[in-house]
């Protein structure tokens, strides 16, 4: 089975629960050396003198540093804290910044970061449901976030992210991505759709009984469904086009049966010759 990629669905969601501050600039992966660390991190920078209004997002300073931990993170654990805090001093040195904060976005399905934390008697305030704020951490603002205390109305997107997904929110969700008017907005929802799809097959299966969630997926899905049907017709292409050329055939042959253009073939004769 492949594994569930969580990190651009989680993107994704925060792009989503934070639209409507469109001052914000995002960076997906961002590299902390010239040689990169493999880091999955989310940096968002915001103007100073931009107001967020999200339980999140007000909580942010010019540089915020997004590191998440998904709910089949099995190797997820106490020293995932100790890992933003390395990533964000790091950032702090590099622009010469404490313009800084630093995000843990999390489940507690493996590891109860908070029922740790606790047990160390580390001080901490609870902002909102499943937000919280760490304190006595040297020039850097930190906050916690657990996706399954999140209000579901609130986070909408987030809160969703899990293997574990009920049928009612798994219907909530895909009507509210099916009812987005803005393509951008549109896109980003297909993507959570398809990796929730993938991270809980069977429930998916069952919505599908239901001609309407039937359609609206097919509908979400459609985006991904082509692509993978252009990536197969291209390999197949490339698979006869090959075998062609190895028999001698000419380029306007192998155009006549292929969606090729003379261009790829000569790249591929040269990729053949040099075998």
């Amino acid at each position: 089975m492949a594994k569930t990629q969580w990190h651009p669905a989680f993107c994704a969601a925060m792009r989503l629960e934070l639209k409507d501050n469109p001052a914000l600039q995002f960076t997906n992966e961002f590299n902390l050396t010239e040689k990169p660390l493999e880091v999955d991190m989310l940096v968002i920078k915001k103007p100073a003198d931009v107001m967020v209004d999200n339980p999140i997002g007000e909580f942010f300073k010019g540089n915020n540093l997004l590191e998440y931990k998904s709910p089949t993170d099995h190797q997820f654990n106490k020293y995932g804290i100790y890992q933003v805090l390395s990533y964000a001093y790091y950032y702090c040195c590099k622009f010469q910044t404490e313009d800084v904060t630093a995000s843990l976005i999390v489940s507690k399905k493996h590891f109860n970061i908070m029922k740790w934390i606790d047990s160390q008697g580390m001080d901490y305030t609870r902002r909102y449901d499943g937000i919280y704020t760490l304190h006595g951490i040297n020039f850097l603002k930190m906050q916690i976030v657990v996706t399954e205390e999140l209000d579901d109305e609130t986070f909408q997107w987030l809160s969703s992210l899990t293997d574990n997904l009920t049928e009612t929110k798994a219907k909530k969700l895909v009507g509210a991505a099916y009812g987005l008017k803005e393509s951008e907005d549109k896109r980003l929802a297909e993507s959570i759709v398809q990796v929730l799809t993938s991270a809980n097959g069977k429930l998916f299966e069952k919505i599908k009984e239901d001609k309407r969630m039937a359609s609206a997926l097919m509908e979400l899905m459609k985006p991904e469904v082509e692509k993978y049907a252009q990536d197969y017709a291209r390999k197949n292409d490339m698979e006869h086009a090959a075998i062609m050329i190895q028999k001698g055939e000419d380029n306007e042959y192998i155009r006549l049966l292929t969606h090729m253009t003379d261009e790829e073939i000569d790249k591929l004769r040269g990729k053949l010759k040099n075998k």
